[in-house]
């Protein structure tokens, strides 16, 4: 399994040195680091341990100014390589490249106390102890600690014995079927194109792969992929990687972009988190100016303080971080804080939730929010599906993967294990906390029966209407939306899991509670209506009053249709002349035409006397044989053959 260290230490303590004598390469790789002797951007080698274990190596500069680019290396690293100068002791940069590693929980790791030979034994035991001290508290209290002069060759072959022992208890990094890589250097190999680097997580990626760059969403074509000099067909998780793509141009391509398969992931402007506050910082406040490091990128963003008016130094408090521009996150994926005005870093944490839906405003909606958290950092990433459906009530299938920091494959896993122990359940199109399932089903419900009360005649209620019931509007909600529950259209982009934001989510929800009801017997579906299955027309005294003036003419009538018109003036509206077709009293024939039921069985008697055997008749015969005007008899044998009592060719009918 290859692994990937990454160096940290102040300015000048001998990264690069240590770093070109454990690989024989250079890492310092600008003209302008040569000559000023310092790394300034971030430099690469590679080497074979003495188990045969590859390792790839991340040298990052220790200058102040350019911590920007320490951070840009070492968010994906698995172990650190800490040089601290035998001869200058602990400085300013050993303390902030130590509390990054920190902060990104990067707990296995060498320290080598460089320049012995310049120090003398007892400047360097007595720094030794110095850096003990500074490393007790922290993810690297108990590192090996060995002396090294990486010019003389002195401790260069422990160290690579030593990092092959720590790297035996690195475990085997996750491959959750999205692949991702931070691009963290772009540049252009005559003949090939544009290549990137960067360090490989979460997923395996294949050369001739179409692939997406994020968060612009340009889509590109995986050219070839290279490791530690050579090719390769297929690249697993934790390996540094150059990858040769097709369809871009560097200029296209920068720092921080993300190299991933296209609807896996997406970029967000919203995210909550853990924070921390260094100690012997200023505390982090609301009106703070910071820039967030992610991976390789470095975003601007403002902080919402959940649970406090202030983060104080050594503190730790939930955190709502607003950015300036797209960054794609995952779940529990940690994160660095910088204070821009003051250059230094003053925390950091882990993403708990990169799509938060709602904005936070008073009280109850804040002490609710916190809950929320606090319950997903206790779950952790093997439970986040589970809460994920817990606080949105209900998800599209198709954004499950990206709520939930997972491949489809795992998703479906997850989920169909949430089904079996109750946490969860699967429709067509939605996945739902049980608890959101049973609202929308009473929801349905309570709509129908008020629809009943309201309109008692009417046969039921529109099954559309029945539909949105399930779901008011704001009561469903899908990855990536923006500020107050709204997508933030800037936030858009081809890799993005599913388009058409919450009204398609409530109808495909609305339409999964609808239907459960009615196979389960709770509703009926009656034509383009539902209703309760006790529901039936029952009619006023005053209604009744006119049906039975209705029902006196229709009897006068005979084989006649009324016009709406006519009943009307009876005392019949609208409403009761529906339910007088269902109550089987009237049939409408024709638009505006009604006739009586007892009339509509006698017409079809006469022709049946008439024309036996299949006989064919006109219209003329018909309305002979009915006895009727012609008035009656076309749209009574219109209707007929719209119900499939008789059949026409031409001018000819028969009866079926």
């Amino acid at each position: 399994m290859p692994h990937v260290v990454g160096t940290a230490g102040h300015v000048d303590h001998g990264k690069s040195a240590l770093v070109l004598a454990l690989t024989g390469t250079d890492p310092d790789r600008l003209a302008e680091e040569k000559a000023r002797g310092m790394t300034i951007d971030l430099g690469f080698a590679w080497t074979t341990l003495p188990s045969g274990r590859e390792v790839g190596f991340v040298d990052v500069p220790g200058h102040e100014r350019f911590v920007h680019n320490m951070l840009a290396g070492v968010g994906g690293v698995d172990c650190a390589l800490l040089v601290v100068d035998a001869v200058e002791g602990w400085q300013p940069q050993s303390a902030e490249h130590l509390a990054i590693l920190d902060l990104l929980g990067i707990a296995t790791g060498v320290v080598a106390l460089t320049k012995v030979d310049l120090a003398g034994p007892e400047r360097a035991a007595e720094v030794a102890v110095q850096v003990r001290e500074r490393l007790a508290g922290t993810t690297l209290a108990g590192a090996p600690l060995l002396e090294t002069a990486a010019p003389a060759g002195l401790g260069v072959d422990r160290v690579r014995a030593e990092l092959d022992r720590v790297l035996d208890q690195v475990a085997e990094p996750p491959d959750r079927g999205r692949p991702r890589l931070p691009v963290d250097r772009v540049f252009t190999i005559r003949g090939s194109g544009t290549v990137v680097t960067g360090t490989l997580s979460g997923g395996a990626l294949a050369a001739d792969t179409e692939a997406v760059l994020l968060p612009a969403g340009r889509r590109v074509r995986v050219r070839g992929l290279q490791a530690h000099g050579r090719p390769l067909a297929r690249a697993t998780p934790a390996r540094r990687l150059a990858v040769n793509l097709a369809g871009v141009a560097t200029t296209e391509v920068a720092r921080g972009d993300l190299l991933t398969l296209p609807g896996q992931w997406r970029p967000t402007r919203t995210a909550d988190c853990h924070l921390r506050c260094l100690p012997g910082r200023q505390p982090l406040r609301a009106r703070g100016a910071y820039l967030l490091y992610a991976g390789a990128a470095e975003v601007a963003v403002r902080l919402q303080l959940l649970d406090a008016a202030e983060v104080r130094p050594g503190e730790h408090a939930l955190v709502r971080l607003q950015l300036d521009a797209p960054l794609v996150l995952d779940p529990f994926e940690p994160v660095v804080l910088r204070d821009s005005g003051r250059d230094e870093t003053v925390g950091g944490g882990l993403v708990l939730d990169p799509f938060p839906v709602a904005p936070v405003r008073g009280t109850a909606a804040r002490v609710h929010r916190l809950e929320q958290l606090e319950a997903r950092e206790a779950a952790g990433r093997d439970g986040l599906l589970a809460r994920v459906l817990a606080e949105r009530g209900l998800v599209a299938l198709a954004d499950l993967p990206a709520l939930a920091g997972a491949s489809g494959g795992q998703v479906d896993a997850a989920l169909t294990a949430a089904v079996e122990q109750g946490l969860a359940l699967r429709g067509r199109a939605v996945a739902w906390a049980p608890e959101a399932w049973l609202r929308a089903e009473k929801a349905v419900l309570r709509a129908v029966a008020a629809h009943h009360r309201a309109e008692p005649l009417a046969a039921g209620m529109p099954a559309q209407l029945a539909r949105a019931a399930a779901l008011p509007a704001g009561g469903g909600h899908r990855a990536g939306e923006g500020r107050g529950g709204r997508p933030d259209p800037r936030d858009e982009g081809p890799g993005a899991p599913r388009r058409g934001g919450a009204g398609a989510l409530r109808a495909a929800a609305g339409a999964e509670a609808v239907d459960a009801l009615v196979a389960a017997g709770d509703l009926v579906a009656d034509g383009p209506v539902l209703r309760l299955p006790e529901h039936g027309v029952r009619l006023d005294p005053a209604q009744q009053a006119v049906r039975a003036r209705v029902e006196a003419v229709l009897a006068e009538a005979g084989v006649s249709v009324q016009s709406e018109s006519a009943l009307t003036a009876l005392g019949a509206d609208r409403g009761l002349l529906d339910a007088l077709v269902r109550l089987g009293v009237l049939v409408r024939v024709g638009s505006g035409l009604h006739l009586g039921k007892d009339a509509l069985d006698q017409a079809v008697a006469s022709l049946r006397r008439a024309f036996p055997d299949g006989r064919t008749f006109t219209a003329a015969d018909a309305k002979q044989a009915m006895r009727t005007t012609r008035k009656t008899a076309i749209p009574l044998l219109e209707h007929l053959d719209q119900t499939g009592v008789t059949t026409r060719s031409g001018d000819l009918r028969r009866l079926l």
